[in-house]
């Protein structure tokens, strides 16, 4: 990924996972803001109190907006990686990456991730099909507004 994150997604969420030093405590090491477009995250280089240089991991605006009340993050300070899970704004919004600026998909790429999404959100709406060999064909519609958007009755 760029600057040290990779980053996935599917029809609700965006997920952003950040290496930082191992031993790390949330509470005291782990500065993260999440804003409807915008997302900063701060950490410490080392658990030691006494040194808290604070070093700006990320500070980008996003691709997407999120709502940041439903979006969290967390650590794992054995392995040293930060998981942030951003909730989509428009479920089923196929993003072209996390960040402006960082856009890494190309765009056929961005037709078989709105392919992917368009099936999984057909697989949250009808539970007892699946869609896994599913083909989409012709020009792939997209998922948060296909027939009236996503309906999860």
């Amino acid at each position: 990924g760029h600057g040290g994150y990779e980053w996935s997604q599917n029809v609700e969420e965006v997920n952003v996972v950040v290496r930082c030093s191992t031993g790390l405590n949330a509470k005291r090491n782990v500065k993260c803001v999440i804003r409807p477009n915008r997302v900063k995250l701060e950490a410490t280089s080392c658990s030691r109190v006494d040194k808290e240089e604070f070093e700006t991991l990320f500070d980008h605006e996003l691709v997407g907006q999120v709502k940041p009340d439903e979006s969290f993050w967390t650590l794992d300070s054995k392995s040293g990686l930060i998981s942030l899970t951003l909730q989509k704004f428009k479920e089923g919004e196929s993003w072209s990456g996390v960040f402006q600026g960082h856009e890494a998909i190309s765009v056929q790429d961005r037709e078989s991730e709105q392919k992917r999404l368009l099936l999984e959100r057909f697989q949250l709406e009808h539970p007892g099909f699946d869609f896994s060999g599913a083909e989409v064909n012709g020009v792939v519609p997209d998922a948060s507004t296909f027939m009236g958007g996503i309906n999860k009755s």
